[in-house]
């Protein structure tokens, strides 16, 4: 939490800097903007603006607040500047800091997949006979990466998984991208592959109306989880896994039931969670295909139904 003021004049010009954060990161992590040389007064008629859009912050995506030392706490900015309750000292030789908290802007309802958009084919009605969903029709899209990944044949292994169980891309956060060996699907050359500096480049550029899916010990019991339409499944490392911060900063954390340990190859984790979702989406194929047979065509229910039949 930011330190309350240090007293030192507020209209003094010292040096200022604005350090503001995507959810899911912690102030250590955050991206600062140097002010340079000002005064608190002149930093009441910045405009905030015009400052997180030159540094790359989407404005029409996310809404921010800033910390006031006075209210103790975090407060939208309507329109103005930085108050001077919002200026923080750590130490004399430290620049004197505003801090803010990005926030994503509403939008509409989250939708769970929908059982109408997958195309069964004729036949038995078995496993086999549930194609892929057409093309523009699908049940939503999914990104999968890790965050911090350690092992390269893990990260190839998840890679190979992701294409062959439909995911629209993949992603690694903290580390650059590189082909691995365990990866034989060259999946690379079939979905795009992603890399992120950090959690907060991660944040900027996730998908528009996608939910994050944390994959972490102590959520909720996979079996009984509803995948989101849209989604991006975040897996922790092989050794730290996902911070508190960041499973906060997701819509849903779930996790995979086990035996005796709870803990599972990061690899192996992203395999079973991306099955889980294949196997529930070819299931509400196949009842959107039983019904569809066993429906009668034309029938107006509550008329038809009703209708008196003729005897002789």
């Amino acid at each position: 939490m930011p330190v309350q003021n240090d007293g030192r004049d507020d209209d003094s010009v010292t040096h200022r800097v604005v350090r503001y954060v995507y959810p899911g990161s912690t102030p250590r992590n955050g991206r600062v903007i140097d002010l340079g040389e000002i005064s608190a007064a002149a930093c009441a008629s910045l405009d905030v603006d015009a400052l997180l859009r030159r540094d790359g912050v989407e404005l029409e995506r996310w809404t921010y607040r800033v910390y006031d030392n006075d209210l103790e706490g975090w407060r939208l900015l309507m329109g103005e500047g930085i108050p001077r309750a919002c200026w923080s000292k750590a130490n004399a030789a430290a620049a004197t800091r505003c801090e803010l908290a990005l926030e994503e802007r509403r939008c509409r309802a989250v939708q769970t997949c929908s059982p109408s958009t997958s195309e069964v084919t004729e036949g038995e009605g078995g496993w086999d006979s549930v194609t892929a969903p057409r093309p523009g029709a699908q049940d939503g899209f999914f990104g999968i990466g890790i965050y911090n990944g350690k092992n390269e044949n893990n990260l190839g292994t998840l890679w190979r998984t992701s294409y062959q169980l439909g995911a629209a891309y993949a992603f690694v956060v903290g580390r650059r991208f590189k082909k691995e060996s365990s990866d034989t699907a060259n999946t690379h050359q079939h979905i795009p592959m992603y890399t992120y500096e950090d959690w907060n480049d991660f944040r900027r550029n996730t998908p528009y109306g996608a939910v994050l899916v944390a994959v972490e010990m102590g959520g909720e019991p996979l079996e009984t989880f509803e995948h989101p339409k849209n989604c991006v499944y975040v897996l922790g490392s092989e050794d730290t896994g996902l911070n508190t911060s960041m499973l906060r900063a997701c819509r849903h954390h779930v996790a995979l039931p086990a035996t005796r340990t709870a803990s599972y190859n990061v690899a192996v984790t992203g395999a079973i969670l991306m099955y889980d979702r294949e196997i529930k989406r070819r299931e509400r194929a196949r009842a959107a295909a039983a019904r569809a047979a066993t429906a009668t065509p034309n029938r107006r229910d509550g008329i038809d139904s009703v209708k008196p039949h003729k005897v002789g």
